[in-house]
């Protein structure tokens, strides 16, 4: 009960403190447990301890501040490791259109080859794969953030997609023909 009324007559700041002190190893380990990440876990903990501090007040009358802080560092880790996931899956897939569909089966891209093509796109077509295959925007959001429709979404990272399958033929091309070829041209 003088928990409850310490807790009552500390300032925001000094209460967020106290939380951090107390509960960080077990915000940590929950964030820890989801993850198997350090930074990642690390990320989450940060962003419980915010989520807290946006929340200081009703948590100075809630009694049950461990379980919330458990429960919301588990949600945040959880979120974390999905966005993490969602944006490995996405520039996988970014290397796939932009080889995959072709007959050079087997190629392999790396990030190098990758950003050259990337950075020979007009800065646009560049913005629009990037938001949806790395930043994970679906063509819906993309949509009304360029105040267009769908399909328009679609048809521009189609021709896009099959602009850059070109460029990476033409560029393999280059890359396995002899020497003494590329001088004669």
């Amino acid at each position: 009960m003088s928990n409850e009324k310490e807790q009552r007559d500390m300032s925001n700041a000094e209460l967020l403190h106290m939380l951090y002190t107390r509960y960080f190893k077990l915000v940590y380990f929950t964030a820890y447990s989801v993850t198997k990440d350090r930074e990642l876990a690390q990320d989450a903990v940060q962003e419980t301890f915010l989520k807290a501090y946006c929340r200081i007040d009703s948590l100075k009358q809630q009694g049950q501040i461990h379980a919330w802080l458990k429960a919301v560092s588990r949600n945040v880790a959880i979120d974390m490791y999905r966005k993490q996931c969602r944006e490995m899956y996405s520039y996988r897939s970014l290397q796939d259109a932009c080889l995959g569909e072709t007959s050079v089966e087997g190629a392999i891209v790396d990030q190098d080859f990758l950003s050259g093509l990337l950075s020979s796109l007009k800065p646009i077509n560049r913005q629009v794969l990037l938001l949806v295959y790395k930043y994970g925007f679906t063509y819906e959001q993309l949509a009304d953030c360029q105040k267009t429709s769908i399909s328009a979404v679609k048809s521009r990272i189609h021709r896009i997609k099959r602009k850059l399958r070109g460029m990476a033929l033409h560029m393999e091309t280059i890359v396995e023909m002899p020497a003494h070829l590329l001088e004669a041209k």
